[in-house]
């Protein structure tokens, strides 16, 4: 899901771009050892300074902004793009195995079987009649 308008120090910072950018964010910080993000969709003095933690340890452009095609977002994309690639491929095999149909079809009733006892009574209570 890429951003569409930009998170950070005077950016829209529409809540579920702001919750993308922090999970992304996090995933940097597992691997630096550092504290994940809340993910409230909120930018404030946190989650600015991950961001600014980022781009300098990553792009080198620090302003506390994540822009859309910017390199922060790139750069934050790119290190799950393994992740992706894996995700799709479950996803895609994981859909055709968990099809379940809107309506199942009925089980098939079989004509009811009778035993030669069973017959002959039958037969017996339409002869007689």
């Amino acid at each position: 899901m890429p951003i569409a308008q930009s998170v950070g120090v005077g950016g829209v910072n529409l809540r579920s771009e702001a919750q993308y950018v922090q999970a992304l964010l996090n995933v940097f910080r597992a691997d630096q050892g550092l504290s994940a993000l809340e993910l409230d969709g909120r930018v404030g003095p946190l989650t600015v300074a991950a961001i600014e933690n980022f781009q300098s340890a990553v792009t080198g452009v620090v302003d506390g902004r994540v822009d859309p095609d910017g390199p922060a977002i790139i750069a934050l994309e790119e290190q799950i793009a393994p992740a992706l690639d894996e995700v799709r491929a479950v996803t895609i095999l994981s859909l055709p195995l968990s099809y379940r149909p809107a309506e199942e079809e009925p089980p098939v009733e079989e004509e009811p079987v009778l035993d030669d006892g069973e017959l002959q009574t039958t037969v017996d209570q339409l002869i007689s009649t």
